[in-house]
């Protein structure tokens, strides 16, 4: 199958005539295949046990191949792919990422491919607002997982989510479950870049820090 070729491929220019092909079958066919197609890879990517940075990287590829050579297909079926998108803009920089002097604060490389990616879609506060369903369900997922990366990306995803449009969502009746991923991202759960976000999230939400204790030890690898 197509996915399991993509994913096992580690040429990268045979990875872009996959996307290539992919795209292709994507002008071509209805919106229920790319969307199964689209729903088994972020459901790989997603499986932080099992993905490694570098297949990340390629499944994120993908989705902005596709978003760039089909874009009326992947309009169809953004509900499959646009939040992973939104989130996926606040991964971290890989640890090769992390020595490059002057680049700390720079997007890494699978940041920078989900941005494009959301950027060339259109993706706006409306569209956040659209999919808050799903994008609520990725982050409790994200939460739950096992990934100190994604969990990091999903703490960046939800602070951003409490400013967009002034506020606004702070004040739908979803903010109880932000406000509850925000006390589950901030009660002790190890992340990357713990110590930048949690402050930021208690500030945020209203949330009482608790009083000090033993320092969390701080992520230098994914898990």
């Amino acid at each position: 199958p197509l996915k399991q070729a993509i994913l096992e491929e580690r040429s990268g220019a045979a990875r872009r005539a996959y996307a290539s092909c992919a795209a292709a079958m994507a002008r071509a066919a209805p919106p229920e295949p790319l969307g199964e197609l689209l729903q088994g890879m972020l459901a790989r990517y997603a499986d932080g046990a099992g993905a490694e940075e570098e297949e990340r990287l390629v499944i994120a590829s993908l989705v902005r191949e596709l978003q760039r050579s089909a874009s009326d297909a992947m309009a169809k079926v953004l509900v499959d792919w646009l939040p992973m998108a939104f989130v996926g803009r606040h991964e971290p920089r890989w640890e090769s990422e992390r020595a490059v002097p002057g680049e700390k604060d720079e997007d890494g490389k699978l940041a920078a491919v989900w941005r494009e990616a959301y950027d060339e879609a259109g993706g706006n506060a409306g569209a956040v607002t659209a999919h808050l369903p799903e994008v609520l369900a990725l982050l409790r997922a994200f939460t739950d997982g096992v990934s100190w990366a994604l969990r990091r990306a999903a703490a960046f995803a939800l602070l951003e989510m409490s400013t967009l449009s002034n506020g606004a969502l702070m004040k739908r009746p979803e903010q109880a479950e932000m406000r509850k991923l925000a006390e589950m991202l901030c009660d002790g759960r190890k992340m990357r870049e713990r110590e930048a976000v949690v402050p930021k999230l208690q500030a945020a939400f209203k949330l009482v820090a608790p009083a000090p204790s033993a320092a969390q030890p701080i992520a230098s690898a994914d898990m």
